[in-house]
């Protein structure tokens, strides 16, 4: 009985100790190092933009998940000058989403991947800009379409 209150009051002191080895998480901005900052915006529906702010807006695309080539819609529009691209491909075919200008320049997008989802931020003026795929061939076949930014 006497070994069995010894080692319950070891644990208990051993309990309190990790406990106050743990201290006090917030710091002056009442995050941790491992906490996320919170966010107030959803996540938009594909091919729609979300309400954004004035800076910027998240916009999602995705390729067909049969391996057609095609996406799942050929009109985003984004408001601001920031502009995320959130795009999925959860088929074995690859693909990507690039993305250029009036003239024709490429001013960003991802990289070629399968089976999964990739973001890309971009800095665009506010204009009308073509998005497509640049896999050899899928840009021709149709995987493009058009990204107005207001």
């Amino acid at each position: 009985m006497r070994k069995l209150v010894l080692v319950l009051a070891v644990l208990s002191l051993a309990a309190v100790g990790v406990a106050a080895c743990g201290g006090d998480d917030d710091d002056d901005t009442g995050a941790t190092a491992t906490e996320e900052p919170a966010t107030t915006e959803e996540a938009p529906a594909e091919g729609d933009a979300s309400s954004g702010s004035a800076s910027g807006s998240e916009v999602a695309v995705a390729a067909d998940p049969g391996g057609a080539l095609a996406y799942d819609t050929d009109a985003l529009e984004a408001s601001g000058t920031n502009v995320t691209i959130a795009f999925t491909n959860e088929s074995s075919t690859p693909h990507d989403v690039r993305v250029e200008d009036a003239d024709g320049n490429d001013v960003g997008g991802t990289d070629i991947f399968t089976g999964g989802m990739e973001s890309v931020e971009l800095e665009l003026e506010p204009g009308e800009y073509t998005f497509f795929c640049s896999v050899p061939g899928h840009r021709e076949a149709g995987m493009e379409g058009r990204l107005t930014v207001e």
